[in-house]
């Protein structure tokens, strides 16, 4: 306060002249019709520049995200096409062939304990409840219900998920759950104590599954500890950060009703 008040002492004059000057055009272009509209026109043709520049700036900065989502989005089909050319390739061995269809994520959520995922996409797009859900990190969901232009999905970060996998390096199979707290790990409790495993080991999807395909690649072994009952407690890291969806795969088997009347018959 006390610099300030110095300041208006030692430069006063100069001040002063300022306010007067000022005045002096505000009352000229006020009274002045010719003189505001020189005014307005030049105010208007500064700002303009302004606003142009930054909506350039705006646009030039969102086209390297658009571009780098389109990247990103162009690694996802790769991949996608080398799941299906690998399914494709190896059809005598398996009883499952799979379609593709992306969606976009309209709403997620991550920190419920049981948590869904709304697509845009339904009915009218050939959407059924059961198909899967998966990008080229992993296996997201199932869908639960559907609706002519959305589907909801039970997201993998749901209680009441469980979803058949193998450890990729001896095919050992196994149930994965999610504990319910980090949005980024999964358990699995179902690994016998006799087999070999170690940190870092992959897990991916099984053969058993009539919704996803096999190998798509989930996770890897976080830690471990051998439990009473011969089993080991498995953390597993997941590949897709859940908190970052926003384009999916909706999964569908082609063979899916061929395999469960299959599978019907034999049990019967």
């Amino acid at each position: 306060m006390h610099n300030l008040i110095r300041f208006i002492k030692l430069n006063q004059f100069i001040l002063l002249f300022l306010i007067v000057e000022s005045f002096s055009i505000y009352l000229l272009i006020q009274n002045n019709t010719y003189q505001q509209s020189l005014f307005n026109k030049n105010i208007v043709k500064y700002t303009s520049y302004i606003f142009n520049t930054s909506k350039k700036l705006q646009n030039y900065f969102k086209l390297k995200e658009q571009n780098l989502l389109l990247a990103k989005e162009n690694a996802k089909l790769h991949s996608i096409l080398d799941i299906k050319s690998n399914i494709i390739d190896s059809h005598l061995e398996m009883s499952n062939l799979f379609s593709y269809q992306q969606a976009k994520v309209v709403n997620n959520s991550i920190h419920k304990r049981n948590n869904f995922i709304t697509l845009n996409k339904g009915e009218k797009h050939g959407i059924k409840e059961g198909m899967g859900v998966i990008t080229q990190n992993g296996v997201i969901g199932i869908i639960k219900s559907v609706s002519e232009n959305y589907s909801i999905a039970i997201s993998l970060l749901n209680r009441k998920s469980s979803l058949g996998i193998k450890l990729k390096k001896n095919y050992h199979n196994g149930i994965l759950k999610w504990d319910g707290f980090n949005y980024r790990t999964a358990s699995i409790t179902n690994f016998p104590s006799h087999i070999s495993i170690a940190k870092g080991d992959s897990i991916s999807t099984n053969s058993h599954s009539t919704i996803f395909p096999e190998n798509i690649d989930i996770g890897v072994i976080n830690s471990f500890e051998k439990k009473q009952g011969g089993y080991f407690n498995v953390s597993v890291k997941l590949h897709e950060d859940f908190n970052k969806l926003y384009f999916v795969y909706i999964v569908k088997s082609l063979n899916y009703n061929e395999k469960i009347q299959l599978e019907k018959n034999t049990n019967e």
